[in-house]
């Protein structure tokens, strides 16, 4: 028995010892890596009409893309970003490169970096991050007619799946540029946009980086709200869930047109026309916001602050209070002394450490009228408040006669619209 188990593991031995130094693949790994790259770079530069594309950045929303690769590491694309990037394609470069595992870079700025893009005034997403998308991705697989990638910062989800000749010519025709008409509608200045469908008005609210769209309309005295995320097709804005309105729905818009002279859109939905145009008040008036938003301070003794200004016939920042020294931000304190209030930038002092008050203006206590709005006068100044430049600028914009509404979008921030035309607003963060 025991010679049995010898000769047996005498063989096995002898068989182990011929194979230990086999390899076990027929390639080395960079051979490997290599012959993947080849794969896919052949694949890329195999559809003569080129690649279509869906991404969902991590801020939300679904951006289509059409890329074209060639054999000297140039793409050629359109994205549906903007009327300007769906109606005029691009060319930037891309490599394929060895690492971990094989690697698709776009590596010059591209309509694809615009999610990106860690200016958020570029995108609309967040200081640094951007819409939390990619333009490095690696290779998960490669189908008969698709490629699978996944980002390697933000794990940005990219398909690419071989497109047809209509489909290119969809972009190359103009056919995605005139549906991405219906984002002029955030052009329209006013704070206020209304639409009208089929006798009923609705405002909506947009978000093009998030692609979110909100509505609020009237039902019985009673204002409803709605809101859902939206995407581009080649001919529709398409509502992820439609709003129903009664025997009304809304499931998406087609045929945007958009004029410049009026400022207003012109659309279908459902095959019925309708436009978007600008108002200059609140579909219904929150009558008690005014008071609300300046009783809310009152009470903690605090104040409300502003980073940006006011903005005003569509621009950020209209009379750059930004550009102030050290500034951090414009506040508005209620009932800062008795019988008065404080508005006043607030600057970072020399060594970084605090914030300084150097002056300020003192406002009496603001009137709230019936109809809803709050009215500023002023009453004085602390120290000595400029007569020129952003701060003088802002506190004429703050005592227009008309006074403002007070529009809560959150529990700690309100936008005080201008009821003189509704085109200059300024956001409150507590």
């Amino acid at each position: 028995m025991k010679s049995i188990v010898f000769y047996i593991l005498s063989a096995l031995f002898f068989v182990t010892s011929c194979t230990k130094d086999e390899p076990l693949f027929d390639k080395l790994a960079d051979e490997r890596i290599n012959q993947t790259i080849e794969e896919y770079q052949s694949a890329l530069t195999s559809s003569p009409t080129g690649w279509k594309a869906t991404i969902i950045p991590g801020s939300g929303g679904i951006f289509h893309f059409h890329f074209r690769f060639n054999n000297e590491n140039r793409v050629v694309m359109f994205a549906d970003f903007d009327t300007t990037t769906a109606k005029y394609q691009k060319e930037s470069s891309y490599r394929l490169k060895s690492e971990q595992q094989p690697t698709l870079i776009f590596d010059t700025y591209s309509y694809l970096h615009l999610l990106s893009d860690p200016d958020a005034r570029v995108n609309g997403g967040d200081f640094g991050i951007g819409l939390a998308s990619d333009f490095e991705f690696s290779l998960d697989s490669l189908l008969t007619d698709a490629i699978v990638l996944t980002g390697k910062m933000n794990k940005t989800k990219l398909r690419l799946e071989r497109a047809s000749q209509q489909e290119l010519d969809d972009w190359q025709n103009g056919h995605w540029a005139n549906t991405l008409s219906f984002l002029n509608v955030t052009r329209i200045k006013n704070y206020f946009r209304r639409l009208t469908l089929n006798g009923t008005e609705y405002e909506i609210f947009i978000d093009p980086s998030s692609r979110t769209i909100g509505f609020q309309w009237l039902s019985g005295g009673v204002l409803r709200q709605f809101s859902t995320s939206y995407y581009f097709d080649v001919n529709e804005v398409v509502l992820e869930t439609p709003l129903q309105n009664g025997s009304q729905t809304i499931a998406g818009f087609t045929d945007c047109s958009w004029n410049e002279v009026s400022q207003t859109l012109q659309l279908k939905s459902g095959g019925i026309t309708g436009v978007i145009a600008g108002a200059i008040k609140p579909l219904k008036v929150d009558l008690n916001a005014p008071q609300r938003w300046w009783q809310t301070a009152v009470n903690d003794d605090a104040y409300w602050q502003s980073f940006a200004g006011f903005h005003t016939n569509g621009v950020d920042d209209a009379y750059g209070i930004n550009t102030l020294d050290n500034f951090y931000s414009l506040i508005y304190w209620p009932e800062y002394d008795a019988g008065n209030d404080l508005l006043a930038p607030v600057f970072m002092n020399a060594e970084g450490t605090g914030l300084e008050l150097h002056y300020g203006a003192a406002p009496e206590n603001p009137e709230f009228t019936p109809d809803g709005r709050i009215i500023f006068d002023l009453l004085g100044t602390y120290g000595d408040y400029p007569v020129s430049g952003p701060a003088a600028q802002s506190l004429t914009q703050l005592l227009i006669p008309e006074g403002y509404y007070l529009i809560q979008t959150s529990p700690t921030t309100y936008d005080m619209v201008s009821a003189d035309d509704a085109k200059t607003w300024i956001t409150w963060y507590y």
